[in-house]
């Protein structure tokens, strides 16, 4: 816009020029009190911060010669202080009136005068000063313009005789920038100036005395090309007469170098090509007239609106509005009219051919060296497509938003101040706050995180999606308007919406679900501890060790004062036989209970559960009530203790020094752990009995011992074998004991679970329990099966059934069967090298070979574990079937596998992992039985290779 309106100022024949203006930082003294400033006290004065914001060339050539320097540009002006770019007195005069203009805020006009050494006028300027606002600047604005009235103030100068003004003729010639040339009637060179010498290369002394050569008109303005040197220099002729003192007529030749202004007019010729070139439209109105007719379009103008110059030149604009003359683009722009300011409007108009297009406007003022309006510059851009497109986004933005507000979560979108832009429905749910108040607040997630320590989290997390712009997921607790906190799950994103930093975040409840979460964690921290408690009872079966351990691990998880086990008598009265006690003064144990009171009570001895909050609020007997503070209890939990109807005992928890509310899962937990206390009871009395049965079966044995010491030599091997199977016998009694107790107890704890709490378990853990039940008593099966197959095969009891099988089939069938029992977390590969398809074997004690070997590698490997079956036969005259089994289990130790084949022998290193002992027993008996060998290599933590080989017949269809 500046070059347009430089291009114009530049065609004025007045000097122009535009100063924006800052306040002062104090007055301007008035010296003599007559209203005028002087400018010999201007240093101590204060004045106004001017700068130049645009001069036209008139103006610049003025200053060129007031300061006698042609090197001056338009950038050595534009930005920049008079002081720093006018000669020192033309700067004070123009500071001293600018101030006089800006603080009457009337007109002024003054006269700046440039004279020689000798008092002559060598520039008389008259310079019009006046104050503008420049409304899109924000600033005030000085406009000054002025024009040369050198002639008129030299005509008034008082006459001082012919020699004074010689000399000023002199001596204005002589220092002006243009080339004077006197020649006399001859034609004859009499005088030239330093300016003559310098545009024709040449001293005066070689130019005087010569004929002048150019062609002189008088009055007539020529131009020129001047060789100088061999240079052409375009220059500008005028011719004018005077005469001397005698009379005599002279031809004054003034040349001008118009080098320089022949590149400023290509300059402009350039400046009108391109605003004819520009791709915005201007337009150039005449505000002198009414209605403001244009004068000018460029192009750009005539393709945007369709009209061509010749058809809107001379006519005002508002043809192009249609009938939309009430829009409010064209109020501000009438108001900009009548107040003579820029304007910026956007408007709708229409093209010639009737079609509405979004014209984005801005009007300037142009004024002349008086300060008067003359002209409107206009540029216009056609902004249709970019009004289509933000409809568009704004469509877009409203249907996003009606989205994100029908969402139920809390969703906001806020900017870096914390303003919000959407805050929903869900948000407003989820905190109580509306978005007004929202807004109204100046830090929200003071709102939220009441806790500074929360706070500087959420501020610390806002940092650090600032600084990565990665977004994060995060649970934290926020404060609800009633004061209530909410779990949340906080999702929070960064993006640019609009030329704007914002935050889209998304607010999820989860307080519901972290409840249950916290009840789930609970109960299975809970149910980890029990099982803890229950594994170290399995394992033993020592009664009282059994009873320590409950009591123990029963008041660390309670957390409470006293646990103990009371124990009935036949008679009802009972004493308390182990306890865990926190003070040893609070120790009851061994104190017996005789009381009538106790023994008639029925609640004490027939109940399942009983538990007292307070001792001292509760409904009771008299009698129950001081027994209890007679035992320092404040607080208890009593369970019973029954088996096959008979109520053995109670487990009881003691609170002595205050009341306690019993949460329910605690008097469950004592139920449960009453309940294997209980089996595990049964299960010591139950081992008692299998001892005593076998220390009389060992009585038995010796009597039978000695008897057959006394038998015929021919019954001696008899005698070893009753002997080998009563050994055998004594074993799977005293096995079966323990190996039958673990699953019981785990299917009596399942099926107590189920009949308990089964309505409070999901279809998972009730198919949990029954699978676990299920395993239990196919393992109990299992255990049977092969003692009855250790016990057949021992006594030679059996016979070979042969029969033709599909040997890849066979083996796939026992793979799956495999995987059954197992977790199915193995993977199996069975491999067929050479083996034949169809063979004749007895197929049961194939069958014990190959599922036993293939259970131990499951068994024996991790899960996800690798187990390779090979099937081959060997390259023998008479082939034999090869099986062989490989895994990367736990192996088995070196001074294990010598014993591995025997009854009841497990190696050192299987841990917990479950086991008879047989198994090893009863592939060894089978692959006897079938004729074959068993070759065995391990190694410990990398595995097992099991390689047999049978005899086989190999059955063709043929």
């Amino acid at each position: 816009m500046q070059n347009v309106l430089d291009q114009l100022l530049d065609h004025l024949y007045c000097g122009v020029f535009i100063l924006s203006v800052q306040k002062p930082d104090g007055s301007l003294n008035d010296a003599h009190g007559d209203g005028q400033l002087q400018s010999s006290s201007w240093h101590s004065q204060p004045y106004l911060d001017l700068k130049f914001t645009s001069v036209n060339s008139v103006f610049i050539e003025f200053v060129y010669v007031f300061a006698g320097d042609s090197n001056k540009q338009r950038d050595n002006f534009l930005g920049r202080s008079p002081d720093h770019c006018l000669p020192q007195e033309l700067a004070q005069l123009l500071n001293i009136h600018a101030y006089r203009c800006w603080q009457t805020q009337q007109p002024i006009e003054f006269t700046a005068l440039m004279s020689t050494s000798e008092n002559a006028i060598s520039l008389a300027l008259q310079i019009h000063l006046s104050l503008k606002t420049d409304h899109e600047a924000g600033e005030q604005i000085i406009v000054g313009t002025c024009q040369n009235i050198t002639k008129t103030v030299a005509e008034r100068s008082p006459q001082t005789g012919q020699e004074t003004a010689d000399k000023k003729f002199t001596h204005l010639i002589s220092e002006s920038t243009d080339a004077f040339v006197v020649v006399d009637q001859q034609g004859v060179v009499r005088y030239v100036n330093r300016a003559a010498e310098v545009l024709f290369g040449c001293e005066a002394e070689n130019i005087i005395g010569e004929t002048f050569g150019l062609p002189v008109v008088v009055g007539e303005s020529t131009k020129v090309d001047i060789i100088n040197r061999g240079t052409m220099t375009p220059a500008e002729m005028r011719v004018s007469e005077t005469f001397d003192k005698d009379r005599m007529v002279y031809v004054v030749a003034s040349l001008r170098d118009v080098s320089e202004r022949k590149q400023v007019e290509e300059s402009l010729q350039l400046r009108e090509r391109a605003i004819a070139a520009s791709s915005n439209g201007i337009v150039i109105t005449d505000a002198t007239k009414p209605d403001n007719p244009m004068i000018y379009v460029n192009p750009s103008f005539e393709r945007i609106t369709g009209y061509s110059a010749a058809e809107v030149i001379g006519k005002d604009c508002r043809f192009l509005q249609g009938r939309d003359r009430h829009q409010i683009g064209i109020l501000d722009l009438r108001k900009a009219i009548q107040e003579q300011r820029e304007c910026h409007a956007v408007l709708l108009n229409y093209r010639k051919d009737g079609t509405p297009f979004w014209n984005d406007l801005y009007i300037s003022p142009v004024f002349n060296e008086y300060g008067d309006l003359t002209n409107y510059i206009g540029i216009q851009t056609d902004i249709t497509e970019q009004v289509k497109s933000t409809q568009r986004l704004l469509e877009s933005e409203e249907r996003l938003r009606t989205v994100l507000t029908s969402i139920k979560e809390g969703i906001t979108f806020s900017d870096d101040t914390g303003y919000f832009a959407i805050f929903n429905a869900g948000m407003e749910n989820l905190t109580g706050y509306a978005i007004a108040e929202a807004n109204a607040s100046r830090d929200f997630s003071c709102f939220l995180y009441p806790d500074r320590t929360e706070h500087d989290k959420a501020l610390l997390r806002l940092q650090h999606l600032q600084e990565t712009g990665k977004g994060e997921t995060v649970e934290t607790r926020i404060r609800h308007k009633d004061g209530t906190f909410k779990d949340v799950l906080v999702s929070t994103k960064l993006m640019t919406y609009k030329g704007k930093r914002m935050y889209l975040s998304s607010y999820y409840d989860i307080t519901e679900r972290k409840k249950v979460e916290m009840q789930l964690r609970y109960q299975n921290e809970r149910e980890r501890l029990l099982n803890a408690i229950l594994l170290k009872i399995q394992c033993e079966l020592n009664l009282e060790q059994i009873l320590t351990i409950t009591v123990k691990e029963a008041q660390e998880l309670l957390r409470i004062d006293r646990v103990v086990i009371y124990q009935f008598q036949e008679d009802w009265s009972g004493k308390f036989v182990v306890e865990a006690v926190n003070d040893p003064l609070l120790s009851i144990l061994g104190e017996t209970i005789s009381d009538s009171c106790f023994q008639k009570n029925h609640e004490l001895r027939h109940y399942l559960v009983s538990h007292i909050d307070d001792v001292h609020s509760v409904d009771i007997t008299p009698c129950h009530r001081e027994m209890l503070e007679s035992l320092q209890i404040k607080a208890n939990i009593a369970v019973s203790i029954s088996f096959g109807g008979t109520l053995w005992g109670l487990l009881i928890a003691h609170q002595c020094f205050m009341a306690r509310h019993w949460e329910e899962f605690e008097i469950d937990l004592l139920r449960q752990l009453a309940n294997h206390v209980a089996i595990a009871i049964q299960q010591v009395q139950l081992f008692e009995r299998v001892q005593d049965l076998n220390r009389n079966l060992e009585c038995q044995v010796a009597d039978r011992t000695q008897q057959l010491e006394r038998s015929l030599s021919q019954l001696e091997r008899a005698l070893l074998k009753e002997k080998e199977l009563n050994e055998l016998k004594s074993q799977f009694i005293s096995r079966a004991s323990h190996e039958f107790r673990t699953p019981l107890a785990t299917i009596q704890t399942a099926s107590d679970l189920l009949r308990n709490y089964s309505h409070k378990m999901s279809e998972e853990k009730k198919l949990e329990r029954i699978d676990k039940i299920q395993r239990e008593v196919k393992g109990m099966t299992n255990l049977l099966e092969e003692v009855l197959i250790i016990g057949k095969t021992e006594s030679g009891k059996f016979k070979l059934n042969l029969e033709v099988i599909d040997l890849e089939a066979f083996c796939l069938e026992n793979i799956e069967e495999s995987k059954l029992l197992g977790s199915g977390k193995h993977q199996i590969i069975l491999k067929n090298i050479n083996a034949p398809k169809q063979i004749l074997i007895d197929a049961k004690f194939l069958r014990q070979i190959i599922s036993n070997l293939l259970s131990n590698a499951i068994k024996y490997s991790p899960n996800g574990g690798e187990v390779i079956f090979t099937i081959a036969q060997t390259q023998e005259s008479t082939p034999k079937l090869v099986l062989e089994f490989q895994d990367h289990g736990i192996g088995i130790p070196e001074l294990d596998q010598e014993k591995i084949f025997e009854h009841f022998y497990r190696a050192h290193n299987v841990g917990m992992i479950g086991g008879t002992g047989l198994g090893m027993a009863i592939i060894k008996n089978s692959i006897d039985i079938l004729g074959g060998t068993v070759q065995l290599v391990s190694s410990e933590e990398r595995g097992t290779n099991i390689k047999v080989k049978l005899p086989m017949t190999i059955h063709n269809n043929s």
